[in-house]
């Protein structure tokens, strides 16, 4: 696999989800990455390892996808566990308040071998609205992770409910409200 492409590996093998991320782990994989974990906590994991070593940085769409997993893993004893982050992937992981929600495994001495029903999540392409609407969602768990983050996120969020109806707006054949 070439590690220098932006790229996120999952599997499931019993009642644990795998994700890999090389490059930047980015809201491009956000609706795919949130639809696979919800898909994987319907089938019952109860653990999703995430692998980190190959991760050069995240944005914040990708930290509040898995803050939400991890909320949702919560309420069934579950946890979501990154592995082998950087010191500036962890550094985003506290200062946007998360430690609390996940565990943070930075003593592993190898890297997690991928089961081999592993798979390469596809960025999503075309379903504007959609990828707004995952972005939103994903802001307003970090909000609600930690509610300092509004003051990070409000003008964000701002910006992508007023895209978000436009684009709704766009789609319906409404006038589309200006800028």
């Amino acid at each position: 696999m070439d590690i220098s492409v932006d790229t996120v590996e999952v599997a499931i093998r019993d009642q644990e989800a795998f994700v890999r991320v090389y490059g930047r782990a980015t809201f491009k994989i956000g609706p795919s990455l949130k639809q696979f974990g919800l898909m994987a906590i319907e089938r019952g994991c109860r653990r999703f390892i995430v692998e980190m070593n190959h991760c050069v940085g995240m944005d914040s769409t990708f930290m509040g996808i898995l803050a939400g997993l991890a909320t949702t893993l919560k309420k069934t004893e579950g946890t979501v566990v990154l592995r082998n982050l950087s010191e500036k992937n962890l550094f985003l992981v506290n200062m946007l308040g998360l430690s609390h929600l996940v565990t943070i495994d930075n003593s592993a001495q190898s890297v997690i071998a991928m089961p081999a029903n592993g798979q390469v999540l596809r960025h999503s392409s075309g379903d504007k609205k959609q990828m707004t609407e995952t972005m939103i969602d994903a802001h307003e768990t970090l909000i609600e992770a930690a509610p300092d983050n509004i003051i990070k996120f409000k003008d964000v969020l701002a910006y992508l409910k007023e895209d978000l109806n436009r684009t709704i707006a766009q789609e319906s054949g409404a006038p589309v409200p200006p800028r």
